[in-house]
């Protein structure tokens, strides 16, 4: 299994459904719930989710028959395979739904590929928005843009990024005593 050939594919498909995502920034789009987990979050979705997954799947399901790849999406029912095969591709057509209904930044496409054993071995993320691609594949560099991404000297210090504010992060009390912990 050539891990670059497969990461190929995936920058495909995460900037196939990107383009269609962004046919729909300047739209309405309609919620459905769906069952999810315990956030609101997880309880959503819209038929644009839907549409970036078919995509996705349009471009990945001839790799997991050709390869023996199992499938796990958030907007699809889980059949389990991943258990069973040598690695999964793992997709979230619209990782952040509810940014992306709200016309705010904060969504993109994302997809990996895992191994059985919770390996990365490929993983491809996707800005419609802004058009930005960050990739990796394991045993070589991570990418921004399909160029080197030279990531700067590690530091010293603890940063905490999230995609909104500390208030609005459920379990922010245990974070901020986490962080504080932290300090010098």
């Amino acid at each position: 299994m050539n891990l670059t050939t497969l990461a190929d594919i995936a920058i495909t498909a995460a900037k196939a459904a990107g383009a269609a995502i962004n046919r729909y920034t300047d739209q309405e789009v309609l919620l459905e719930h769906k069952d999810g987990g315990d956030s609101y979050a997880s309880q959503v979705v819209t038929a644009v989710d839907k549409e970036s997954e078919s995509i996705i799947l349009s471009h990945l399901l001839p790799t997991c028959e050709e390869f023996d790849i199992a499938l796990l999406s958030e907007e699809t029912e889980d059949d389990r395979s991943r258990f069973e095969k040598d690695c999964f591709w793992c997709i979230d057509p619209i990782d952040g739904t509810l940014p992306f209904i709200r016309k705010v930044p904060g969504f993109c496409v994302s997809i990996a590929l895992v191994g059985r054993d919770a390996d990365p071995l490929i993983g491809v993320v996707y800005d419609p928005s802004t058009e930005t691609l960050y990739h990796a594949i394991k045993g070589q560099s991570a990418f921004r843009n399909e160029q080197p991404w030279e990531i700067s000297p590690k530091n010293t210090y603890l940063t905490y990024v999230s995609d909104k504010t500390l208030a609005d992060t459920p379990r922010a009390d245990e974070i901020r005593e986490l962080l504080e912990g932290y300090r010098q």
